[in-house]
């Protein structure tokens, strides 16, 4: 979706799309980016409808409505079936990419999902940050008294979650660009406490 202050038509070419009522815009993410227009990332959408439409089902064939604000985040036999790669049309983590890392990865968590999740972007990818984060989750697998390496104590705090491990979610970030908002709180923290 582009959001922009003046009409979209008068600005860049727009076309028809298949879909009835809408239409798309001839360029690209990062020309829109580029010409300041306010774009946003509606991946999950689509999913959103889909699960809408399993509880819907559900309620209708069995006669009982699921609450999904009670979905039980540590059930084990989930986490089982993401550690075994069974993600198939599983948003986020069925890409083949996604499942490769499952593997290794093992997550227990919501927490350890996101942090998956987060890995196989562009910016960790880039970044040199994905292997780093699945040795060192092996090696606490193997070794629960591995004690993990911090550039300064100062980044603890911040970088727990990730093992020592700076992951982006900014495409840009390279490994690099201190302006992502992890860096920016790194910094924060590491200044702080000096």
């Amino acid at each position: 979706m582009v959001i922009s202050t003046s009409p979209l038509i008068d600005l860049c070419p727009v076309q028809p799309s298949a879909m009835e009522g809408r239409n798309l815009v001839q360029w690209d993410k990062d020309s829109c980016a580029d010409a300041g227009f306010l774009k946003i990332d509606l991946l999950g959408l689509g999913m959103l409808s889909a699960v809408e439409r399993c509880v819907d089902e559900i309620a209708r064939v069995r006669g009982e409505r699921i609450d999904l604000s009670r979905i039980d985040y540590s059930d084990q036999e989930v986490y089982g079936a993401i550690q075994g790669a069974e993600t198939t049309g599983v948003f986020q983590i069925e890409s083949r990419a996604q499942m490769q890392s499952l593997k290794r990865t093992k997550p227990a968590s919501l927490d350890d999902l996101t942090v998956q999740v987060a890995l196989v972007r562009p910016g960790p990818i880039q970044g040199g940050a994905v292997h780093p984060y699945i040795e060192r989750r092996e090696r606490l697998r193997a070794d629960p008294g591995f004690r993990i390496p911090y550039l300064h104590p100062a980044l603890e705090p911040v970088l727990s979650e990730t093992l020592g491990v700076i992951v982006f979610q900014d495409p840009g970030a390279r490994g690099r660009d201190w302006r992502s908002p992890a860096s920016a709180r790194v910094r924060r923290r590491g200044f702080a406490a000096r």
